[in-house]
């Protein structure tokens, strides 16, 4: 791996963790002013457990193990294969920009130099979706045999091979390797592989539950819960979902009103840039009102949230549940009406953002003030869902495509 990323290489948990809080902050709309991540993500564990929202492309999860397991059988292990690997998946970004298909392409931009690769991005949902089967690091992975022993007894079961890899992961094509020309375009036989591996690895899941359907990521569709498809879900899959859903509802006020506090305070300090922002806000928030009126938030028990996330072995701290039940409470009593000028809610959710940021809450702190960007953290809680929505299309893609070699 590239020294620029050498503190990430602790485990495969802790990378990935990383990993989402860098993309977290490059992206001003889904900041975590409120300090709500820890449930967003266990919810969207629950829902899509190995997705990511740095997932672009489906074959990723082929070209990844496909270098692998050829760096080893040209004879590198251990520091030599990881170099072989790294200037291979360089030299791949080339390949993909000449197949034509540049949606999804890590490193469009930076090219050969990007920083962060594929396999970094990729690793957990490789482990996830037990493709990789092993809990290791890269680094502990190249001491490890890429490939299956040689099956002398027919009748010796491939689950019981030594490889770190699954040893049925369908072939690369041929020519792959000369790294010319290739796309993103599954092929029937991956297609149908990958469905089986996520539908055997993640059951009673709704991804396991949308795979196995042969869904497809609707278009103009922004929330899992809005899916034709993720609609028909039932029992646990259907609890988990409308748990996200009501979820993402009501604390999507919080985040507004958040932001009408702070666009008052750019008033204050007479930035001028945001004029206006207070009421945009102010009418996205009435908006979210009218939807709060309509909804089955007034008879949500958060008993049940708090037993999903629990589940899900990440218990949410103290503070974090007051502050969710202490807004949800508001939210019931007024159903939603004048929490802008609310005293209640305002203290609140300045509160929260003091003690999330300390010194560097933007109410507090005006420097940062004086740097935001116009929003923060105001877009409504998607739970990874676009990122799925473009494995799904990949996945049934290939399920349709005839070519059995690409």
């Amino acid at each position: 791996m590239p020294a620029t990323l050498a503190w990430l290489d602790h485990s495969a948990a802790e990378q990935q963790r990383a990993r989402e809080i860098i993309r977290f902050f490059s992206q001003p709309e889904s900041r975590d002013e409120l300090g709500l991540g820890g449930i967003r993500d266990a919810l969207s564990d629950t829902l899509f457990p190995g997705t990511s929202v740095l997932l672009t492309r489906a074959r990723y999860l082929f070209f990844i193990p496909w270098l692998y397991r050829e760096g080893a059988r040209r004879g590198h292990v251990g520091s030599k294969l990881t170099q072989w690997v790294e200037w291979n998946e360089r030299q791949l970004i080339g390949a993909l920009r000449k197949g034509g298909d540049l949606d999804g392409l890590i490193g469009v931009q930076a090219g050969a130099a990007v920083k962060i690769l594929p396999s970094t991005i990729y690793w957990n949902t490789l482990r996830r979706f037990k493709i990789l089967r092993r809990e290791a690091t890269p680094g502990e992975v190249v001491g490890l045999p890429q490939v299956t022993r040689s099956v002398d007894d027919a009748t010796e079961f491939l689950g019981q091979s030594n490889a770190v890899w699954a040893p049925t992961i369908p072939p690369a094509p041929d020519g792959f390797f000369d790294l010319k020309r290739c796309d993103f375009a599954l092929t029937h036989d991956e297609a149908t592989w990958l469905a089986e591996r996520i539908v055997d690895a993640v059951p009673e899941t709704l991804l396991q539950f949308l795979v196995e359907r042969g869904s497809r990521g609707s278009a103009g569709v922004a929330y899992p819960w809005e899916d034709p498809d993720a609609a028909a879900a039932t029992g646990r899959i259907r609890d988990a979902l409308n748990e996200a859903r009501r979820f993402a509802l009501a604390m999507h006020g919080a985040a507004l009103l958040y932001n009408i506090l702070l666009a008052e305070r750019a008033e204050q300090l007479e930035l001028s840039r945001y004029d206006g922002s207070r009421d945009d806000f102010a009418n996205r928030l009435d908006k979210w009102r009218r939807e709060i009126e309509n909804s089955d938030l007034g008879s949500w028990d958060l008993d049940g949230l708090w037993a999903l996330i629990a589940e899900r072995g990440a218990p949410v701290k103290g503070r974090t549940r007051e502050f969710v039940a202490s807004w949800v409470n508001l939210t019931k009593r007024m159903n939603g009406h004048g929490l802008t000028d609310n005293v209640d809610a305002r203290a609140l959710v300045r509160s929260r953002e003091l003690f999330q940021k300390r010194s560097q809450a933007r109410l507090r702190n005006d420097r940062l003030m004086r740097q935001w960007g116009g929003a923060s953290g105001s877009g409504r809680i998607q739970f990874r869902w676009p990122a799925v929505g473009r494995l799904l299309n990949d996945i049934a893609n290939g399920r349709e495509n005839h070519r059995a070699r690409a």
